[in-house]
């Protein structure tokens, strides 16, 4: 077998390509043909953690390594209404990226009981398989996210993303009035089945969650905050504040029953400077409303 990198696999580790390639195939399988010279990159052998250069020729030369097509999602059938909701969330767009404005009680991605979301959408709009969110929020949290149009861009952006480069800030609606204009939160974090707790940093499994918080405004019964991410953490901001004595209104997992629908949550804030991209929207009527209470 004899494969040519494209374009869109330049920089991709050679170990991770082949995974895909092969995927019914174990990885010290992978490995050892790697190891011992069956499988080369321009007839020489290449350690696995090569990044691949476009116009590569990787050879196979053991015969029970066999392909295995990466499938190709079949594509939705969207009507005038489905791509109206898209174009009109679409808050930035170039040849690489879209930054997407999602409203709160939709999914992003398939499953959980959901036969899709509005990844598999943009799939469909732009009709590849290529494109994917970066990031992403709960059903009931509203605000940007990120969506990459291309394999290059979802690497590069996923790198960006990974070395905290996209900053991101949430408007977050708390009960209690928090007295500190200004205040930092870092502890660890850990998923347990569907849920994430605060641990230490002596757990092996918690991970470091770093969140700078400031407050907008305040009453006797809610505090309004602006919360900028420094890590990344699944339910970070859910679980500190609500740690902290001060949960989210409408969050019925990490908070308490409040009578709320809706998660006053909302990803307001978005800058990726390798692109040149920043974007700030206002703060929703239905917190404003709430505010007023």
């Amino acid at each position: 077998m004899k494969y040519i990198i494209e374009k869109d696999n330049e920089g991709v580790r050679l170990d991770r390509y082949l995974r895909k390639k092969l995927s019914d195939v174990p990885l010290t399988e992978i490995f050892k043909a790697l190891r011992i010279g069956k499988i080369k990159v321009n007839n020489k052998k290449k350690k696995e953690n090569y990044r691949l250069v476009e116009g590569d020729k990787i050879f196979i030369g053991i015969g029970n390594l066999e392909e295995n097509e990466e499938k190709q999602e079949e594509f939705l059938i969207l009507d005038e209404k489905d791509k109206n909701f898209l174009q009109k969330n679409i808050i930035f767009e170039n040849e690489d990226l879209i930054i997407f404005n999602k409203e709160k009680d939709i999914v992003m991605h398939k499953g959980s009981g959901f036969e899709y979301g509005i990844s598999e959408m943009f799939k469909s709009y732009y009709q590849t398989n290529d494109f994917n969110f970066i990031n992403r929020i709960d059903k009931k949290t509203s605000g940007l996210v990120i969506g990459a149009k291309n394999k290059i861009s979802t690497r590069i952006l996923a790198e960006e993303l990974r070395e905290n480069n996209i900053k991101k800030k949430y408007y977050i609606l708390v009960h209690g009035e928090i007295e500190k204009n200004k205040f930092i939160i870092e502890n660890y974090l850990k998923k347990i089945e569907d849920k994430v707790v605060v641990t230490t940093k002596y757990d092996n499994e918690g991970k470091i969650a770093i969140t700078y918080f400031t407050t907008i405004k305040r009453n006797k019964k809610y505090t309004l905050l602006e919360g900028e991410l420094v890590t990344g953490r699944t339910h970070q901001l859910r679980v500190q504040l609500s740690n902290l004595g001060y949960p989210i209104v409408g969050d019925t997992r990490y908070g308490k029953k409040d009578g709320e629908s809706i998660l006053y949550l909302n990803s307001h804030y978005c800058e990726i400077p390798k692109y040149n991209i920043k974007i700030d929207n206002d703060l929703p009527n239905y917190f404003k409303k709430k505010l007023e209470e």
